[in-house]
């Protein structure tokens, strides 16, 4: 378990590094219009990677699949931090998308290892390890770059992909090879360019806007693309990413689940810490420096550490579907109320820190419902494809938060800010994506958790024949 959380530290520091130098990024490469692309390339290459690598890990062995993405994404880091010109940058990031592939396998890892009671638990760590190295890693990715310069964020990335290869080396057994079947990897990997384009044109709305013909051309031929490729594929006798598990109905609906989590309340970041940063002159932000900003961010996202191991025992002793109607509720009441405290910074750090809290809760139990509902062989996959709807929804989330931070602003001396009727709509809008969530998980099959199934079994053996029958 200590690999497999120092493993979804170095997961969640691809993007976060990223993030944190940007502007840093712009005084380096001045006049380049392409620095954003850092981030493209990043989202682009992690909906790919996360299915391939959940895949592959259920076909070669979780634990070598794993290796061989931690050893990619550390030269990715090094080939970012060696660059000299904006191209080579972008392809460093490219490689360091691989990451995304850490969660399907640290799943698969965890179901591999672990009891059926430990799982959930043990998906809740993985998850809070996630959010709360994310926050300190936004401070020492900043400490590095601020006192020593630009590559020491990639370099300090690449350390903890070092380090995390010798913990999975020495601690994580080796996992069984199921490769047994031919695959036809040309067609499998036929979605790759269509949801690139997908992503593409969503990143571009803002740029060429929602009614450009070259926007819905690109969706429209993407998506004939992609229908084309799931027929293939479930015709197949070896796909290599099997959609059919997508045809059980707890998997549709926890897919649906992330959907709503991924536009709304994963937003959390980028409004938060807009709303922090703004000047108080706007009467919407609080003008807190970027240090304070983010040292808060790291207190709202340490609740995690709470939030998601009790999501998971939630899950083990009764079902995932219930830590999902709990946090999914807890997400429209705290983002509701974000509406009334958002204009003193006393009211609105705890309000903030329940809207983390939700979102740790539901997060875990988005992963658990597919747990629960996927074979074991099929586990990196199943969760992989769950990474991909993520990423997917995540770009669309953004670009939704980004046109209504931008509906009224605040002007004075050209710089331009949200006004306070923009963060209410925002909010509106998270709560209102939140309770669709809500609604779906509502709907999700009932079932009995692995700890009452456990609780069951053994009491039958107690009791003897006549209580089994």
């Amino acid at each position: 378990m200590v690999a497999v959380l120092m493993s979804a530290v170095a997961a969640s520091s691809g993007i976060t590094v990223i993030y944190t130098m940007l502007v840093t990024l712009y005084r380096v490469f001045p006049g380049s219009a392409s620095v954003g692309w850092t981030v493209t390339a990043y989202w682009l290459g992690a909906a790919i990677f996360a299915a391939i690598c959940g895949r592959l890990g259920d076909l070669l062995g979780y634990r070598r699949v794993l290796l061989i993405v931690l050893v990619v994404a550390a030269a990715g880091g090094a080939v970012a931090a060696c660059a000299q010109s904006i191209a080579v940058l972008i392809a460093g990031c490219a490689m360091q998308s691989i990451a995304s592939g850490i969660t399907p396998l640290s799943m698969g890892l965890v179901r591999e290892n672990l009891s059926s009671r430990q799982i959930p638990s043990a998906v809740g760590l993985i998850s809070a390890a996630g959010m709360v190295s994310a926050g300190l890693i936004y401070i020492c990715a900043g400490v590095v770059v601020d006192h020593y310069s630009w590559q020491g964020g990639f370099w300090l990335k690449v350390a903890l992909c070092a380090l995390t290869i010798t913990a999975v080396r020495l601690w994580v057994p080796q996992s069984s090879c199921r490769a047994s079947e031919r695959i036809n990897f040309v067609r499998g990997l036929a979605f790759a360019p269509a949801l690139c384009a997908i992503l593409f044109a969503v990143q571009q709305i803002h740029a060429w806007g929602l009614m450009d013909p070259r926007i819905w051309g690109i969706l429209i031929a993407s998506l004939v693309v992609l229908w084309l490729w799931a027929r293939d594929q479930r015709r197949v006798t070896n796909p290599l990413i099997d959609i059919r598990i997508l045809a059980k109905r707890q998997v549709i609906l926890a897919n649906v689940c992330m959907m709503c989590i991924a536009i709304g309340a994963m937003q959390l970041g980028q409004v938060f810490s807009l709303l922090l940063q703004q000047p108080a002159w706007t009467h919407a932000g609080f003008g807190l420096t970027a240090t304070q900003a983010g040292l808060l961010m790291f207190t709202i996202n340490s609740v995690a550490m709470i939030a998601s191991p009790w999501s998971g025992r939630i899950a083990a002793r009764y079902e995932a579907r219930r830590a999902a109607l709990i946090g999914m509720g807890m997400l429209v009441m705290s983002w509701t109320g974000l509406i009334v405290l958002r204009s003193n910074l006393l009211l609105f750090v705890p309000g903030a820190m329940l809207c983390s809290f939700g979102l740790a809760f539901a997060h875990t139990a988005v992963y658990n419902l597919i747990i629960e509902a996927s074979p074991a062989e099929q586990t990196g996959e199943a969760t992989g494809l769950l990474y991909v709807f993520f990423s997917c929804f995540f770009a669309v989330g953004a670009q939704a938060v980004f046109t209504l931070l931008q509906g009224a602003s605040v002007n004075e001396g050209g710089a331009s800010f949200p006004a306070a009727q923009s963060y209410v709509a925002v909010f509106a809008y998270v709560a209102g994506s939140a309770l669709a969530g809500l609604a779906i998980a509502y709907v999700l099959p009932r079932r009995r958790g692995p700890g009452r199934q456990s609780r069951a079994l053994d009491s039958a053996r107690v009791s003897g024949p006549a209580r089994v029958r």
